[in-house]
């Protein structure tokens, strides 16, 4: 086994772990989507945002499961993975700091119970593995190229 094909396991082992996450957060929204529907339109979008990001959250979600489930579409869903992870980030870190004039309702199930700073860490943990994903990403391809 060649060192290049040695990290690209630790890239399957957080795509994996993206798909856990997306499955149960989605999951989480759409057997509780009465309650994911109230909780958005308490956040600080206009409403019109809110009935948007009520569906396109979970779809974008479970697009990213879809496209992380193969190898050839691996690499987008590790992107759209990370373009989700920092938006999220980014929207936690702007409550942690004040920034709303309001702090909306926090996520549901498991990362609830985590607090909005705890929220952040987890997710900048994330944002990290989506980061380093992509690079073994991106140098296996490159080192597929060479041969």
């Amino acid at each position: 086994m060649s060192a290049i094909r040695s990290p690209y396991y630790a890239s399957q082992v957080i795509s994996a772990a993206f798909i856990l996450l997306w499955i149960y957060t989605a999951g989480s929204k759409l057997i509780n989507f009465g309650t994911y529907r109230l909780e958005m339109q308490h956040q600080v979008f206009s409403s019109e945002i809110s009935a948007m990001l009520i569906y396109i959250v979970p779809t974008f979600e479970l697009l990213a499961v879809i496209l992380l489930l193969f190898q050839k579409t691996n690499k987008i869903g590790l992107m759209l993975s990370l373009l989700l992870i920092a938006a999220f980030t980014g929207y936690i870190c702007l409550i942690t700091i004040g920034y709303f004039p309001k702090v909306p309702c926090s996520c549901g199930g498991v990362i609830r119970s985590l607090g909005w700073k705890g929220h952040f860490i987890f997710n900048l943990a994330f944002l990290i593995l989506a980061i380093f994903a992509l690079y073994i990403e991106t140098k296996r391809e490159a080192s597929d190229k060479e041969y």
